[in-house]
């Protein structure tokens, strides 16, 4: 891959052009960040309230009407839906893999089959989720498999 830059003080707004020959994976990726606003999530931590950095966020998920915020060191709670996540990360990095957990795919290490149509995620952390039928088909168009 090559980068060119240019400056070009008559431009209103800088522009960012992509030529490529193939469009995979790294390519989404590049897309991705380029494209990707610095989303701050609320969850509280030992009784006070903190804004963690999406790219922080290994995972999200929903048990008993409370939603978790895991990161690499912290886990996070908050009151606030899935769905509510869901819609502030849509396209972002964040998947959903069950009905109660969405995923970063950039914490994502590697995926394995399981019965019934199952995919197990093991993640940077080396935590191990399970990617639900229903939506391996998302996860597989995202990772270009």
């Amino acid at each position: 891959m090559k980068l060119l830059l240019k400056e070009d003080a008559n431009i209103e707004e800088t522009m960012i052009e992509v030529t490529y020959k193939t469009y995979d994976r790294k390519l989404q990726q590049l897309i991705n960040l380029v494209e990707e606003k610095n989303i701050d999530l609320p969850g509280k931590y030992q009784g006070e309230t903190h804004f963690i950095n999406m790219k922080d966020v290994c995972y999200i998920e929903s048990v008993d009407n409370l939603t978790f915020l895991y990161t690499d060191q912290l886990v996070f709670e908050s009151k606030e839906k899935l769905y509510f996540f869901e819609e502030r990360l849509l396209n972002t990095s964040f998947l959903r893999i069950s009905k109660n957990t969405l995923l970063n795919m950039d914490y994502l290490k590697s995926v394995s089959v399981l019965p019934n149509y199952k995919l197990e995620a093991k993640l940077l952390n080396l935590e191990k989720l399970v990617i639900n039928r229903h939506y391996t088909k998302n996860i597989k168009a995202y990772l270009n498999i």
